[in-house]
Parts: C-alpha cells; structure tokens; sequence
C-alpha cells in the first residue's frame, strides 16, 4: 500500500485552519497574529511547492534532452545540429549550443561551421565513424590489389591467346591442303 503523502500546502491549510479556529474561539484578540503566522505559513509551503515543480521539470528537462541527444547521436553515427536537438528536446537554441559545446570539450568533439558560417554542427566520436572509415581504406587497398593483379592477368591471357594463334598457324601451314593438292583422279 502508498504511504500517504501531503504536499506542503495541504499541511499548511489544515494546519492555519486549526490556528485560525483555536484563536479565533480561545483569543480573539490575537487573531491579527495568528493570521500573519498564517499567511507566512502560505507562503512557505507555496515557496516550497514552487521548489518541487522545478526540480521535476528540470529533471524532466535533463531526461528529454538526454533521450533526444541519444537518439540523434546514433541516428546520426555522432554529428547532431544544436537547432535540431533544440526542436526536439523544447529548449532554447543557445542552451542547445551550450550543451553541445560542454560536451564537446569534455568528450573530444568537434565544432563544425557549415553553410558558409551560418550555422554549426557538432562531430563527436563515433564507433560507425571509425567502421565506415577502415571499411573504406581496407576497400581501397583490396580493389588496388586486386586491381594490379587483374592487370597481370589480363597480359597473361593475352599472351596465351596470342599464343594459341601462333600454334594454330603453325599448325595449319604444316598441314597440306587437301584442295590445292594436285592429285588426278
């Protein structure tokens, strides 16, 4: 079972309401006072309500920018645009870019001017980044192998082909032909 919670300001208005009563019957006259301490009570537990409600929405703040820097980071094998995760996350621009850039220094990532310096992006170090480029260099290197090795085939069945013409040239002039032979029958 959920243990009750009572929020500051529902202890505040039970509490001022059994003041209020208790002066307003036992000492009427100190019922200037007993309402200060009242009021003051208000505010106290309206200061500490306030307090709460910001640090949940920080936190769910904190939590949404997170959750969108993440999504971004791996749909975007680690460049994310500060105007887009400002979009996503509901957060000012600049708090975005300095978000970004805290995380930058701390974490080796790069800022990037694009469009001719009217924007950023910022690059971070990315595992696809570094797959995507020893793919590329082992790629190269293996079609550059593969490359001279099929050059020096090509000369070799070239070389076998010129090869065999010479054999079968050789071997039809070794050959007498049947039609220019001058048998009589």
């Amino acid at each position: 079972m959920t243990p009750l919670k009572i929020k500051p300001i529902q202890a505040s208005i039970f509490i001022g309401a059994a003041i209020g009563i208790a002066t307003a019957v036992k000492a009427p006259d100190y019922a200037s006072g007993s309402l200060a301490f009242i009021g003051g009570l208000f505010g106290g537990a309206a200061m500490a309500s306030n307090s709460e409600r910001e640090k949940v929405q920080s936190r769910e703040r904190a939590t949404r920018v997170a959750s969108c820097f993440s999504t971004l980071y791996e749909k975007n094998n680690g460049v994310i645009d500060p105007v887009e995760l400002s979009f996503l996350s509901n957060i000012p621009v600049q708090e975005s870019h300095d978000f970004l850039s805290t995380i930058a220094e701390t974490n080796g990532g790069q800022k990037i001017s694009i469009k001719g310096g009217v924007g950023v992006v910022f690059s971070y170090p990315h595992t696809m980044n570094a797959l995507d480029t020893l793919s590329k260099n082992a790629a190269a290197w293996a079609e550059a192998q593969t490359q001279q090795l099929n050059n020096q085939l090509q000369q070799h069945k070239q070389a076998i082909q010129l090869m065999q013409a010479q054999q079968a040239a050789a071997t039809i002039q070794q050959k007498p032909d049947p039609w220019t032979t001058s048998e009589k029958l």
